[in-house]
């Protein structure tokens, strides 16, 4: 089982221009009956995963773990994916409650994907991309990216279990300290955990 990384992406431009991305980047109803529409990521609509390597109907199987002997590991759908999204698994855990307009949040598996997600820049120059990740492991792995074509506007990479880190984690995530069963410590200039003695 992964760590879950939450993710959130904040489109920034003219409506028309916003909502021109959000339809590229849905995922279209015939792919999945419950899961669909504007307020959802697929990463195969940024960087389509080829059917050779991952059977999306009868007539191609797909090249799945099993097969990673005869084919070699570099070409099992994992693999492809970990080196073309910076993750193995696509987006889940979507629509989020926590979307607006021009905000979509999705999970990971075990990493954020600012490499791919700085293409849709590149595919919508007049807009700017703010993409920001936190790992369950609160504090730790997570970042924040600004993107407008083909710059970097801002890399933030704060140090794991920082001051920074955690009020980051805290503005992702759209929750108080509280909630992650942390306080701010004066002393320390940090945050700490704390356990209910109930």
């Amino acid at each position: 089982m992964p760590n879950h990384i939450t993710n959130k992406l904040v489109i920034k431009g003219e409506k028309e221009e916003v909502n021109k991305v959000l339809d590229f980047i849905k995922i279209e109803k015939e792919q999945d009956e419950e899961i669909n529409g504007i307020g959802t990521i697929d990463f195969n609509k940024i960087t389509p995963m080829p059917k050779w390597i991952y059977g999306t109907s009868p007539d191609v199987h797909g090249i799945s773990m099993v097969d990673e002997e005869k084919y070699g590991k570099e070409n099992t759908c994992i693999a492809w994916a970990r080196k073309n999204w910076g993750t193995k698994w696509n987006a889940y855990s979507q629509p989020d409650d926590r979307n607006t307009e021009n905000t979509i949040y999705f999970q990971t598996a075990w990493n954020g994907v600012p490499g791919l997600i700085q293409k849709i820049a590149w595919i919508f120059p007049n807009i700017e991309i703010q993409y920001s990740w936190c790992d369950e492991d609160f504090g730790h792995n997570l970042g924040r990216y600004k993107f407008k074509d083909t710059k970097i506007l801002e890399e933030y990479l704060p140090v794991s279990g920082s001051k920074d880190a955690y009020e980051l984690g805290l503005e992702i995530e759209q929750c108080k300290p509280e909630e992650k069963y942390m306080r701010f410590n004066h002393e320390i200039d940090n945050y700490e955990y704390f356990y209910d003695e109930e």
